[in-house]
Formats: C-alpha cells, sequence, structure tokens
C-alpha cells in the first residue's frame, strides 16, 4: 500500500505524463519556432516540463496549466536567445520564422525584426510574437499567457508603437 506521499508523487506523476502527452507536441513546436534548432527546442520542452514538476503544486487545475505551460515555454526560449546573445552566441541562433500568412509578403529582414524584439521586456515579447508571428487573437493570448485580454492588447500597443520610433515611422 502507498504512504500518502507515495501517493502524491505518483499523481503529480500521472498528471505530468498525461500534461505531456497532450500538450508536449505543442510546447516543442512553440519551442521550435523561438529557437531554430531540434535539439534546443527538445531540450527546453523538457526543462518546461521540469519546472511544471516543481510547480504543480501552485497551479489550480489541469486548465490552468496550459497558459502556464506555454508562457514559461515562451519565457525560457526568449531567455536562451538572450543569454546566448550575452555570451557572444547569437549568431548560433537562427532568426524567428514568421508566420505566412495569405496576400502577405514575408518580412525582409529577420535580423532587424530581432533587434527590435530585443529592445522590449520578456513579457512584450512574449505578446508580440505571439501576435505577430504566431497569429493568435488578443484572447487566445490573453489565455495561453494567463494575462487579460486588455493587457495583451497594451501590450502589443506598447511593441507597436516602439517598434514603430525605433524604425522612423508614425
Amino acid at each position: 500500500m502507498f504512504s500518502r506521499k507515495e501517493a502524491v508523487l505518483t499523481d503529480h506523476r500521472d498528471t505530468v505524463a498525461e500534461l505531456y502527452r497532450l500538450h508536449g507536441p505543442a510546447v516543442y513546436r512553440r519551442c521550435l519556432r523561438l529557437l531554430g534548432q531540434a535539439d534546443l527546442a527538445r531540450d527546453a520542452t523538457q526543462e518546461v516540463f521540469v519546472k511544471l514538476v516543481r510547480h504543480l503544486d501552485g497551479l489550480a487545475d489541469r486548465e490552468t496549466a496550459l497558459p502556464w505551460i506555454y508562457r514559461v515555454a515562451t519565457n525560457h526560449c526568449l531567455n536562451l536567445k538572450r543569454d546566448g546573445r550575452r555570451r557572444g552566441e547569437g549568431a548560433a541562433l537562427p532568426d524567428l520564422d514568421l508566420a505566412d500568412t495569405a496576400g502577405a509578403e514575408p518580412f525582409p529582414d529577420r535580423t532587424l525584426a530581432r533587434q527590435v524584439l530585443a529592445r522590449f521586456d520578456a513579457a512584450t515579447q512574449a505578446v508580440a510574437v505571439g501576435a505577430l508571428v504566431d497569429g493568435l487573437d488578443h484572447q487566445e493570448l490573453a489565455a495561453l499567457l494567463g494575462v487579460s485580454r486588455r493587457t495583451v492588447a497594451r501590450r502589443l500597443e506598447h511593441f507597436l508603437d516602439g517598434a514603430r520610433r525605433l524604425l522612423g515611422g508614425t
């Protein structure tokens, strides 16, 4: 018979395994999109789920887990990119791939996009990438990041205004 502690650990393990089966591929794709290298994306995905094991007690239920996982994956990958730049490894990580949209031309200068993104905090970067790269609407992005729709709108507006200023636009 299991002790109470063993039963809790088994429940946690089962919950994390279920969440990994459900959301692992999406987290991996998110990490791959941000990092651009399969091995880095696999490592990042694993790290996100290790963090989930450590913080599972703090999550109210499985429904709150997805926004938390997505936010942690985004922040983890952006931090890896930032830390790589600080160590002079920026060239080792490829550019962000921008999502193709019908009738839109691909952004011609991904280096410029990276430079603009680097001027903003991680939360604003996550909103900008989610809205402009992943094509998520404000409600979806708010749910994934665990913030209000209004916060998403304000951060996106802040990003767009700042990007226009940096780029010399109106």
